[in-house]
């Protein structure tokens, strides 16, 4: 095992390097780096015949890190390539996950650098998203608000426009074929470089455009007719709470609940926009969801809209776990009230996005799991399958119980993120039978 993985000294986590070579020590594996270009590679081999069984390979594949800039959501992917031929010992696929498990907590800061040594945040990143990997682009870090379970370092600056150019070429090159792009910040209407960013992601091959806002400068006459002209059609409006109150609280801000409702009512109006109402759910919110629901299906009744409004419910993300644990729910707590919010939805006629990707609850939190489930399946690179998630194993990845094996939506779901399971334990995924 000598030389095979990070000294100490490249990689200060001495707990994860421990834990590493306790599984090869276990396994009688060994684990070699290959020198090669290109994205890092890892064998894995029997001590005992030298046998290779796999190659480990890093990859960009959840985030973009462009040169220098650190990604803002976790950006290591580990993609594992079996060897054709290789007959797998029964115990040796269970081992692959304790060793990718530990690999985590090693290899993480190749695909997230330490922001102190990094020039800034990269612009781009890609998701896993209920239709695909889903390219998005931070036009600016500056934002009108200060949601505490927000995971985007609000330093004020846009990005700059060489490195969008640069990251739209990269975003283009693996983003999806539906050729859409998420335009996200900070709050991107605060950007007033818009325009001229949109007609460079239409010239890299872009054709369609989903603006991520709180809607608050929609409100001001005139604004959301321009972004229509530009070729934005699609909103995913952040809404997450319905009295003025509960909505300063949520968002960090003071006064701008009449301002986000008049936003968001100028979006219903509008008969070419298609809007995504996303509510990240919390502490502090998930007993008002179904009130929630009714408040905006009143407002798009009384906007006359045709295109009625569908809802998004979100978990707070690993970032989000992290920052502000206080500010997380039991998924037990959250289920009967996310529940009523869905049948409130379904009979009020608005409807809800299917739960897949990376923000989304466990299906098997609702009463009609296939009804909501993603319609893809999702790489379970970063899925991690145990009943205790405490110390390094609660900081990275996702985390799903072993039971979820045998669920039939295990391809279509990526549990929950591995900080929540390190909070709360994993008591609340049952998967359903049948």
């Amino acid at each position: 095992m000598q030389g095979t993985i990070p000294s100490q000294k490249e990689a200060p986590r001495g707990a994860s390097v421990a834990r590493v070579r306790a599984v090869l020590a276990r396994r009688r594996w060994t684990l070699r780096r290959r020198r090669a270009a290109g994205a890092p590679r890892f064998t894995v081999q029997r001590a005992a015949d030298q046998r290779v069984l796999c190659e480990i390979v890093l990859d960009s594949g959840a985030g973009w890190r462009g040169a220098g800039r650190s990604s803002l959501t976790p950006a290591l992917r580990l993609r594992v390539l079996s060897r054709p031929g290789v007959a797998w010992r029964s115990d040796e696929r269970k081992g692959l996950d304790e060793l990718g498990a530990a690999l985590y907590g090693l290899l993480e800061p190749l695909g997230r650098r330490d922001r102190g040594g990094a020039r800034g945040p990269a612009s781009a990143e890609l998701h896993e998203g209920k239709g695909g990997r889903e390219p998005l682009l931070r036009t600016t870090f500056a934002c009108n608000q200060r949601c505490p379970f927000c995971f985007v370092p609000l330093t004020g600056r846009p990005a700059e426009l060489a490195e969008i150019s640069t990251d739209l070429d990269a975003l283009a090159r693996q983003g999806s074929r539906s050729r859409e792009l998420m335009i996200s910040g900070g709050e991107p209407t605060l950007d007033p470089r818009l325009p001229r960013i949109l007609a460079l992601a239409r010239r890299k091959g872009f054709r369609r455009f989903v603006l991520q806002t709180n809607g608050v400068l929609l409100a001001r006459p005139g604004r959301l007719e321009s972004l229509v002209r530009l070729g934005v059609e699609s909103f995913m409006v952040s809404f997450h709470a319905r009295t003025p109150g509960l909505y300063d609280r949520v968002t960090g801000s003071r006064g701008q609940f009449s301002r986000a409702v008049a936003g968001l009512t100028r979006l219903l109006r509008c008969a070419s926009c298609r809007v995504t109402v996303n509510v990240v759910v919390n502490r502090h919110n998930y007993r008002d969801l179904p009130g929630l629901v009714d408040f905006v299906a009143d407002l798009a009744a009384g906007a006359g809209c045709r295109r009625r409004p569908e809802f998004y419910f979100s978990m707070i993300n690993e970032a989000g776990h992290e920052k502000v644990p206080d500010w997380a729910v039991d998924l037990g707590d959250v289920a009967p009230f996310l529940r009523r919010a869905m049948a409130r939805c379904r009979r009020r006629r608005l409807p809800v996005s299917r739960f897949g990707g990376e923000t989304s609850f466990p299906v098997c939190l609702l009463r009609e799991p296939g009804r909501h489930a993603a319609q893809r399946s999702f790489p379970k690179d970063r899925v991690r399958y145990a009943e205790g998630f405490a110390g390094e194993a609660g900081r990275l990845g996702r985390a799903k119980r072993p039971a979820c094996r045998r669920c039939r939506f295990d391809a279509r779901c990526l549990g929950v993120p591995a900080p929540y399971a390190r909070l709360f334990g994993l008591g609340a995924l049952r998967p359903p039978r049948g």
